[in-house]
């Protein structure tokens, strides 16, 4: 089973950088079109080998719109910085140490590092069931378990996804029967 998502309407406004995809926004286009956001996490894993992406962000300021990517290999937090028009990646740098990380930031890198899931799959996940293209994703916790939070841009609105990390033994996503918010989406099997 793919476990659940549950969907929360966002009363945000859509970055000014972001044109809506399905071309119903009110909004004034002012920038591209925002591809899938787990694309964008697949640009970084690939061309950074060993990195894992626990974080993503579009960062519309500025005259080339981007995305933030948060990611750690061993005990340092990297930040790639990924053009949003080309996908290319134009800087990446060591932040810090996963030392240097205290409360709920430290324990949500240790839940991720014993996850199973990547952030590409649970942004995948929101993006069909959104439906849209992810501009920020990355960890929580709710109910004692670890999360991922997806924004997606769906019909000109931002949704704000919630994507369970939980996996059994076998590698299987978890489906059990929490009740979600009013407006919430379960992945079939």
């Amino acid at each position: 089973m793919l476990g659940q998502a549950s969907v929360v309407h966002s009363a945000l406004e859509l970055p000014d950088a972001i044109e809506d995809p399905a071309g119903t926004s009110n909004q004034e286009q002012a920038g591209p079109i925002v591809g899938s956001g787990a694309d964008i996490v697949r640009i970084v894993e690939k061309n950074l080998i060993g990195f894992r992406v626990y974080d993503l962000s579009f960062n519309g300021d500025g005259a080339a719109p981007s995305f933030d990517v948060k990611s750690y290999r061993g005990d340092r937090i990297w930040n790639t910085v990924v053009d949003a028009t080309t996908r290319q990646i134009v800087r990446s740098a060591m932040v810090m140490s996963t030392s240097d990380l205290h409360g709920e930031d430290r324990r949500n890198i240790d839940d991720f590092k014993r996850s199973r899931m990547a952030l590409s799959e649970a942004i995948a996940i929101a993006e069909k069931y959104g439906p849209g293209n992810a501009i920020s994703a990355g960890l929580h916790h709710a109910g004692g378990r670890l999360v991922f939070v997806v924004v997606v841009v769906s019909n000109g609105e931002l949704k704000e996804i919630v994507i369970r990390a939980d996996r059994d033994k076998r590698g299987r996503r978890l489906d059990t029967e929490n009740p979600v918010s009013d407006g919430a989406l379960r992945a079939p099997a």
